[in-house]
């Protein structure tokens, strides 16, 4: 059966979704099956069982298939699969690819120490770029040296990505198990020279722990029996490596020239910007990934977000997301309101700096539920700009428009909001998601041959809203007294250029 439609897993924080994808780039179906939030383990730590990573995969894609089929398409016809997920979450399994303990998440914060010693030995083999303790390859150590029945025992450390891949494919031996290099990009690789960097096994991690690496786009292998003859996918669907949720979110923005931008909202902040070269921040806070089409992906993670909105808005309101839609219906579109806040859900900053006792803030002027929202939002939005201008202090060109994806891109006066802050455009696609960048990925494998600019012309612009001069210089005022209620806060030593 010729093949109509590719596959796009993501798999986030809040669960997986799985997205059916036609060769004009519509979803013809799609389904999400909720995860768990991650266990609070001892001070920092965040976990979850890597079990319930493919329980919610392959929950989403069975439903998904069955959409699929009650619209009269057919699941043999889907040809490819492509999975997403966070940035830096590792499991340690055993030859078999057994979890030999819980996945450690993408903002696990424990491995401070550790990641000092991968900063310190990259500085010195001249590997250039930094590390912080959300970088997998932190946690390797860290699980090395505190958990070392699990950290030493381990045959392999997967990362989310490539677990999932191997349910997919079947695998019973980690040694048929390969990343691709943007789920690789925080575990140490190298992705000029493509190679482990040297400095890792001077900082005391094992290479031969860490799985072999291919490009995003690649071919896997051919989907496992089992998982066909249970999903109904034909035996000949292909694996096709992916990429981290941030990476995919950028690839389905819209965000293609050089100077180009793309923010992901989600629970976190995520940046990506689309350069000719890559950019090296000797900090660790910037990393740069590849894109599909050849390109460099500079950019970086942080802790606030949709998450900090909730927490500071709400509280322990028990349906924060309905509650969060309903402000954002009311939001009104108006000059900044001079209101200060930091959007974080607990202590803790990674980008655009450092800064693991930094405690968000809120405004005691807001004293609505609606100015409290508003706050966060421009709070975020002055989050948002600062990571492009640390960027841009690295060599980062970052003049373009800015493509939004995550919750941040659903809402136009939200848009707009972010627009007036950052000076710069702010566009969304129709289909900003990172599971629907997996799919593109898939297409690129499938139908296109591995040209990016074929599969890139499946994306469409949804809306597009430009800065209103008028409240130009209202903005940079409260951006710059936003920074300067941030630095009164930092712990001392912590940077940002």
């Amino acid at each position: 059966m010729a093949a109509a439609y590719v596959l796009g897993i993501d798999l986030g924080t809040s669960g997986a979704r799985a997205l059916v994808v036609d060769r004009l780039g519509a979803i013809v179906a799609q389904a999400f099956a909720p995860l768990p939030a991650p266990a609070v383990v001892g001070a920092g730590g965040r976990a979850q069982d890597a079990n319930l990573w493919w329980q919610a995969a392959d929950t989403a894609v069975r439903e998904a298939l069955r959409r699929l089929s009650a619209a009269g398409g057919d699941p043999r016809a889907v040809g490819a699969a492509c999975v997403d997920a966070t940035s830096g979450t590792i499991v340690p399994v055993d030859a078999r690819c057994v979890p030999l303990g819980p996945g450690l998440m993408y903002n696990d914060g424990r491995a401070v120490a550790e990641a000092a010693r991968l900063d310190a030995a990259a500085r010195a083999g001249g590997d250039g770029e930094g590390c912080n303790a959300s970088y997998a390859s932190a946690k390797i150590l860290w699980l090395r040296e505190h958990a070392p029945a699990i950290g030493i025992a381990a045959a392999r450390f997967l990362h989310q990505t490539d677990f999932v891949n191997a349910r997919l494919l079947g695998a019973t031996h980690v040694a048929g198990v390969s990343t691709d290099e943007s789920s690789a990009l925080k575990t140490g690789y190298d992705i000029v020279a493509r190679r482990w960097a040297g400095s890792l096994a001077a900082a005391g991690v094992d290479v031969g722990q860490l799985p072999s690496v291919v490009p995003g786009g690649s071919t896997l292998g051919a989907i496992g029996a089992g998982v066909a003859a249970d999903t109904g996918l034909p035996p000949d669907c292909r694996v096709v490596a992916g990429m981290t949720d941030g990476t995919a979110a950028a690839v389905a923005s819209g965000a293609a020239a050089i100077g180009d931008g793309n923010t992901t909202i989600g629970t976190t902040l995520v940046w990506k910007l689309v350069a000719a070269r890559p950019v090296v921040d000797p900090q660790g806070r910037l990393y740069c990934h590849r894109h599909p089409g050849g390109a460099f992906l500079p950019g970086g993670a942080g802790n606030a977000g949709g998450e900090g909105i909730a927490h500071q808005v709400l509280g322990a309101d028990p349906a924060p997301g309905a509650a969060l839609d309903r402000l954002a219906a009311a939001l009104a579109d108006a000059p900044p309101s001079g209101l200060l806040a930091y959007p974080l859900p607990r202590p803790g900053e990674r980008f655009p700096f450092v800064d693991p006792g930094f405690a968000g803030f809120a405004d005691p002027r807001a004293r609505t539920g609606q100015q409290r929202y508003r706050a966060a939002l421009e709070g975020l939005a002055c989050v948002e700009r600062w990571g492009y201008e640390v960027a841009a202090g690295l060599g980062a060109p970052a003049d373009g428009a800015v493509w939004t994806t995550g919750v941040g891109a659903r809402h136009a006066r939200w848009l707009q909001l972010r627009a007036d802050f950052l000076g710069r455009p702010v566009c969304r696609a129709v289909h900003p998601e990172s599971g629907f960048g997996a799919a593109l990925v898939a297409a690129m494998n499938l139908w296109h041959d591995g040209d990016w600019q074929a599969a890139a012309r499946l994306i469409r612009v949804d809306l597009a809203c430009r800065p209103d001069p008028s409240r130009h210089s209202l903005c940079d005022d409260q951006y710059h007294a936003f920074r300067a209620a941030c630095a009164a806060r930092q712990s001392p030593g912590a940077r940002d250029e």
